[in-house]
């Protein structure tokens, strides 16, 4: 494989540079910036596309477009997670204390956030949903449930995603200690990741039928196992992401060639798909619609990625670190997001078909704005803000002032 033979020289019998020798990976930030805003996308858009009644108007093409295609968000948080947890500790001796380190970090910057966001939704879905009286909560809730929905991510419906982390960050001890061992593996990871996955999709299709098989770790082991790759071989993926008019006439073109044919096809395929679903009442198998999203949010991870690196090295120092600042409140954000939306939506508000873009707009903007704002200035002003909205990077990734000539820094 080419980018596993372009990085021999910072790899000692499959293992990577040192940890000291690393940088720190800045452009990641950006990535996560992009990715939290098409979650936010998917989850203001899910409103008109439930509400608007005329499918066939422009109204609904739009809005059906924004709701799909940005339906990468959670995929692409998982494989930068992979990346980041690999590039980070597979050169690393695995022993207890690791382990015991890893864990926790997790415990405290990732699930205690997720614990009390969950009593904090589960509050106000109870509460709104009986009648707004905390007679009626008290009545209704039950700790039995609450216990049952958060060991499940099942509080609001976003919560999904840390469920989904905990049980990869489970399986990466195993898989570490795994790839240590047997490190000639590590260069079939995408192809056993894909194999995995569509065996379990297929498995499920045909003799399984688990309904909810969005909540399974296994449904995301391809982004798992290819953000893992990209982190043990990080030089070499980053050196062929990066786009520079000299590498257009070369061998790395011929590779992103097709995989941006396949992302806008699949994706562009993802969205008309759902629409004619929406629309006109069309009904394929199951797996077509599997197919579809699953290249559409497989390849965009790369695609992403690649973006960022030309965000990194072109644009403005101050436009790069406010995008960066984006994906350092990015966990935040994720987590706080909903609230914002729901409250929003719950305004007594009148508008008329001309005015409803502006509605939806605005929501989009409010939520983004809003919950950007919150955590931005608790990971500023708030020591503990780490209970809500997680750990912010020890080395601040921002980039300075820079000329045109100098933007080629270490991403």
């Amino acid at each position: 494989m080419v980018l596993v033979h372009k990085i021999k020289e910072g790899i000692v019998h499959g293992v990577a540079k040192p940890a000291s020798a690393k940088d720190q990976l800045n452009i990641i930030y950006i990535v996560r910036a992009l990715a939290i805003l098409g979650v936010i996308f998917v989850h203001v858009t899910s409103i008109p596309v439930g509400e608007i009644v005329d499918k066939s108007s422009s109204m609904f093409f739009y809005f059906n477009f924004l709701n799909v295609f940005n339906k990468f968000g959670t995929p692409t948080f998982i494989f930068l997670s992979a990346l980041v947890l690999f590039y980070s500790y597979f050169d690393r001796p695995l022993n207890g204390k690791l382990i015991a380190r890893f864990y926790q970090r997790r415990f405290l910057y990732i699930l205690t956030p997720y614990l009390i966001f969950s009593a904090f939704y589960y509050v106000i879905q109870i509460y709104y949903s009986f009648g707004e009286t905390w007679g009626q909560f008290a009545q209704h809730a039950s700790f039995a449930d609450f216990f049952t929905m958060v060991l499940y991510g099942k509080t609001f419906y976003h919560l999904y995603f840390v469920f989904i982390s905990a049980q990869l960050y489970v399986l990466f001890p195993l898989l570490l200690w795994f790839l240590q061992r047997y490190p000639r593996v590590t260069k079939h990871l995408i192809w056993i990741g894909l194999a995995l996955q569509w065996a379990f999709v297929l498995y499920n299709h045909f003799s399984l039928h688990y309904a909810d098989k969005g909540q399974l770790a296994i449904s995301y082991i391809s982004y798992y196992l290819m953000g893992a790759f990209c982190g043990i071989y990080y030089p070499a993926v980053k050196d062929w992401m990066i786009v520079t008019w000299s590498k257009l006439f070369s061998a790395k073109a011929l590779l992103w060639i097709p995989l941006w044919a396949l992302w806008i096809f699949s994706s562009f395929g993802d969205v008309n798909l759902w629409y004619q679903t929406r629309v006109n009442d069309f009904s394929a198998s199951a797996l077509l619609y599997e197919c579809y999203w699953f290249f559409h949010t497989f390849t965009s991870p790369l695609i992403l990625l690649q973006i960022s690196y030309l965000l990194y090295r072109n644009l403005n120092a101050k436009v790069v670190n406010t995008i960066i600042h984006l994906g350092v409140a990015s966990f935040g954000v994720y987590i706080i997001h909903a609230a914002v939306l729901f409250y929003y939506f719950r305004l007594p508000v009148s508008y008329t078909l001309a005015t409803y873009y502006l509605y939806i707009a605005s929501g989009y903007a409010v939520t983004l704005l809003i919950s950007w704002t919150i955590v931005g200035l608790a990971q500023k002003y708030v020591k503990s803000s780490w209970m809500l909205f997680g750990s912010k990077p020890k080395v601040l990734p921002y980039v300075q002032s820079r000329p045109v000539a100098a933007r080629h820094t270490t991403a």
